[in-house]
């Protein structure tokens, strides 16, 4: 499988670890990423709130950029993947539209067609490649308890979107059992990490994030698990701005999945990805020790200063 890779701006410039994780991880399953001149996707709330042209205009450059290689995208950021997803929906629904923005392509050489599928790494793990499949590569089994987070931007509006249940989400919960993690249910799942509202409100913001990891922390979790990196922004370094505001005491480490399926499936160098992490938890070196020590916090986890 080849796929034009979109990891956009936020993974790209604020957690590289995280992008290198995937880059480890989806050659091991026969999966090549092509590196495409792409844009911000753009940006979905602040963008589209604007100028709804603008925003239609620059997901279909991107997205006809891949049209040009013959490759489908392949979106490691919820955001993104919302995005070039809704735009691709109203350019396929409204064909005036289409014809304007392709208006505008030309000049730059290029024509949008909707030939181009827009997927999500959550979705090639778990619809794509499998449970069995990922099952069979893990070499470390990561016996932690963790809650997940799957993000709002890859659920809604699920019509659309096609990840999971927007109501009920389970497809991380069993991706993370996969790698031997127990996930935890708890209340508030799919409530919003607070990243949302922050450009209107960033107290409200943060009272949100508080609300969510109140809920998180609950359940005593050793880590929490994401799909998306605002959200993983969101929770690593909100819970500090959180715990000055409200005098909360959340110390919880955060994991892009990639990053735990890279340890899980013993890949070299793999202590690199954790080193940028504010906030950590030790992980066995390797199943022999796990079954020796198992995994503490307390000591293990401490926040940068």
């Amino acid at each position: 499988m080849k796929y034009a890779f979109f990891p956009g701006c936020t993974m790209a410039y604020r957690l590289q670890f995280a992008e290198k994780s995937i880059r480890m991880v989806v050659p091991k399953f026969d999966i090549d990423l092509v590196d495409l001149p792409f844009t911000c996707c753009p940006e979905p709330n602040a963008i589209r709130a604007l100028s709804d042209d603008t925003w239609l205009t620059f997901a279909a450059r991107n997205i006809a950029l891949a049209e040009n290689e013959g490759l489908d995208i392949l979106t490691s950021c919820a955001g993104c993947h919302e995005s070039l997803s809704l735009a691709k929906h109203e350019l396929e629904k409204n064909p005036e539209r289409k014809e304007r923005v392709n208006e505008i392509l030309k000049d730059l050489g290029l024509e949008y067609k909707g030939s181009s599928v827009i997927i999500h790494l959550h979705q090639i793990l778990f619809d794509e490649i499998g449970i069995e499949t990922l099952s069979s590569k893990v070499k470390r089994p990561i016996p932690i308890k963790v809650v997940t987070h799957t993000g709002c931007h890859l659920l809604r509006p699920e019509r659309i979107l096609h990840v999971d249940n927007a109501e009920v989400p389970v497809k991380l919960d069993l991706l993370c059992e996969t790698l031997g993690m127990e996930p935890l249910d708890y209340m508030d799942k799919t409530m919003c990490c607070g990243a949302g509202v922050r450009k209107t409100n960033s107290v409200t913001s943060y009272a949100v994030l508080r609300e969510k990891m109140t809920s998180m922390q609950m359940v005593e979790p050793d880590a929490i698990v994401v799909f998306c990196p605002t959200c993983f922004i969101t929770f690593e370094s909100g819970q500090r701005v959180a715990n000055r505001i409200f005098g909360t005491d959340f110390m919880l480490p955060v994991f892009y999945y990639t990053e735990l399926l890279a340890i899980a499936m013993d890949l070299p160098d793999t202590e690199l990805l954790l080193n940028e992490h504010r906030v950590k938890l030790e992980l066995p070196k390797s199943e022999e020790s796990t079954k020796e020590t198992g995994v503490s916090r307390g000591d293990s986890m401490a926040s940068s200063p």
